[in-house]
């Protein structure tokens, strides 16, 4: 993917929404949604996240359906590689170094990360 993607916090609850949704949903539906979890948005406020959203590339709209675009799980890794990049030079095992070595994961968090990284060396 590459792309590194930003949303705001509530852009986040309408992702969120949509990729709990698993399909696409009348954009009245996706306000209906919010509206029963207690949010007070009026149908422009979530058509300007919505707009945001899609000039991210992070939704698509069409007919009034909305759709997530990207994946939860792609979503995270591209922040979660941006962080890396940004932090740690773009290298995986500088992060985990600097978690190991100051001691901040627990004996049984170190020997799962082995028996991951072990799975996966072997294929």
């Amino acid at each position: 993917m590459g792309k590194i993607y930003s949303a705001s916090e509530a852009e986040l609850e309408v992702l969120e929404k949509l990729w709990n949704l698993e399909e696409g949903v009348k954009q009245s539906k996706l306000l209906a949604l919010f509206e029963a979890d207690g949010k007070e948005w009026k149908r422009q406020t979530l058509n300007t996240f919505l707009s945001r959203l899609e000039e991210k590339g992070l939704v698509t709209r069409e007919n009034r359906i909305v759709k997530a675009a990207v994946s939860r799980e792609d979503y995270h890794y591209e922040q979660i590689q941006a962080a890396i990049d940004s932090m740690y030079g773009g290298r995986l095992s500088n992060l985990v170094a600097a978690y190991v070595k100051d001691e901040r994961i627990t004996k049984n968090e170190k020997n799962e990360l082995k028996n991951i990284l072990e799975k996966y060396w072997e294929e």
